[in-house]
């Protein structure tokens, strides 16, 4: 049989990664980016879809008889309708882990530039370059803060949680953690009113579901210090973004940091550009996930899936008396 294999977003792994081959017949079809209204003419006669980030929705799904794989070059599964995948027979695979160590080392980043202040720092000598600050022997322009000795909570006991917990210990804070589901709970869990009342640094690093949707809202950030900063490099809509941004205009919170929105991608009128001359609001555009290595990782892990799904559906046609 040869595969039509349709790589529906070929951006999304960005410049210098390279993509392997396919060890079967089959044709090749490469799109930067697939809109909705696109799916379907690019996907019609497609055995495997491969895709970052496009939805693959029932009602797209099915009108596409001969779709049998969609292979995800991401941790999770969320784009995708699964029970329909199940019910349909169609095979789901992802690469879980992928990025355990950039996502992690992102977030510490993020965390950093909230207390330390070095990039407005920057900013503020680029000012001063220009003539529209006065030179000084000193500046208090940002606050800096030190993480040793703080308490950084963490929402998630994934590998990429460990990691983020890793990191802060070794910077000398103390870790809590609050693991949704229940099923962490080792010496340094807390339930999650607690995580949220004792955090000076509260990391979102957890999967979006039905029970994580909204998980901090508006309720959740007023028990909150009020010193107290977000990182949310997991997936938007864990944080509740209109609470988020009433709290951060009303001083209610020290500070956050995004790399994940709800609606991505983020557009202009999009309320979260009220926070854009917050001093201690940092926005970025879903990128910790993407350093070279990871990148490369992902699609290498994302092809490997698919060649190991035709090698393993060849082997039961062959042991059911031929391919077909």
């Amino acid at each position: 049989m040869k595969h039509r294999v349709v790589f529906l977003d070929d951006e999304g792994i960005g410049p210098g990664v390279v993509t392997p081959g396919l060890p079967f017949a089959h044709e090749w079809v490469s799109h930067s980016y697939t809109q909705p209204e696109q799916l379907l003419e690019r996907l019609a006669g497609a055995t495997v879809a491969l895709t970052c980030s496009v939805p693959l929705r029932e009602e797209h799904l099915a009108q596409l008889p001969d779709l049998q794989l969609i292979s995800l070059a991401m941790t999770g599964t969320d784009i995708v309708d699964m029970d329909y995948c199940r019910a349909r027979g169609i095979t789901v695979t992802n690469v879980p882990g992928y990025a355990t160590n950039t996502v992690a080392e992102h977030s510490i980043a993020m965390m950093f530039e909230l207390f330390r202040r070095v990039a407005s720092y920057h900013h503020l000598m680029q000012q001063v370059h220009s003539g529209a600050r006065e030179a000084r022997n000193i500046y208090f322009d940002y606050p800096i803060r030190d993480l040793c000795g703080r308490v950084l909570g963490i929402v998630g006991n994934g590998p990429i949680a460990r990691r983020v917990a890793e990191l802060g210990r070794a910077i000398g804070m103390s870790v809590i953690v609050h693991d949704r589901g229940g099923r962490y709970m080792g010496p340094d869990f807390v339930p999650l009113e607690a995580l949220l009342q004792r955090s000076d640094v509260l990391m979102i690093n957890c999967p979006l579901t039905e029970e994580t949707h909204d998980l901090l809202g508006a309720a959740q950030l007023a028990r909150m210090k009020p010193e107290a900063v977000i990182v949310n490099t997991g997936r938007g809509g864990v944080v509740n973004e209109a609470a988020l941004i009433e709290a951060l205009e009303q001083g209610r919170l020290g500070g956050a940091a995004l790399d994940v929105l709800e609606h991505e991608p983020v557009q202009p009128d999009n309320p979260i550009f009220r926070l854009a001359g917050h001093p201690n609001f940092i926005l970025n555009p879903h990128v910790a996930w993407s350093s070279q290595d990871a990148m490369q990782g992902l699609i290498d892990r994302a092809i490997g899936n698919i060649v190991q799904f035709v090698e393993s559906t060849n082997c039961s046609n062959l042991r059911a008396g031929g391919i077909r």
